[in-house]
């Protein structure tokens, strides 16, 4: 999937997100949102890539620190993350003038971190349809799995992308107002 399919898809995690916390934490669960859609497109940028000018084709390629599609696109770290922040009790601890206390991670915190490691699971999501797939066994495997029903760069990724973020909108919309429209 593209950028812009990936954008969208985190942006309709992060809804999703803020979707699940919203009776909990209300206007602050939209935390979610921004964080999203930056993990949406998250282990991408997480490669560290430039692009890199080759005169021999006279073409613009693109260079990575870490290999496309391997460490960054591994599921358990996105998966594990994303389990954690919504389930386990997080704790931090904070040093007063004279004494050691442990302060739990605030709602606002916990809807940012749930939102981006969505976006991240959801970018995984959409790469699984593309013939290249993800690492499944081990980051690094050349075997990875793929449903391979299309590839990337195609016209309607964006469209998939906007569609699903405009269902999370109507989800989020009805968890907000549950009279309905």
């Amino acid at each position: 999937m593209g950028r812009t399919g990936h954008h969208l898809t985190g942006l309709a995690a992060g809804l999703l997100v803020a979707a699940a916390g919203w009776h909990a934490l209300g206007p602050s669960a939209l935390t979610a949102v921004p964080f999203g859609w930056s993990g949406g497109s998250a282990p991408d940028w997480l490669e560290i890539a430039h692009a890199e000018f080759l005169s021999p084709r006279q073409k613009w390629v693109r260079v990575s620190v870490i290999p496309h599609r391997t460490i960054t696109h591994w599921w358990p770290l996105w998966l594990v993350p994303a389990l954690l922040v919504t389930v386990w009790p997080v704790h931090v601890p904070a040093v007063h003038l004279f004494a050691s206390t442990t302060l739990a991670i605030g709602g606002v915190l916990r809807m940012a971190l749930a939102g981006f490691s969505a976006g991240g699971v959801m970018h995984l999501l959409m790469d699984v349809p593309n013939p290249t797939g993800i690492p499944i066994l081990t980051p690094m495997a050349r075997s990875r799995w793929s449903l391979r029903w299309w590839k990337s760069g195609n016209a309607l990724e964006p469209l998939a992308g906007l569609a699903m973020a405009g269902v999370a909108c109507a989800i989020l919309w009805l968890v907000v107002n549950p009279q309905g429209w």
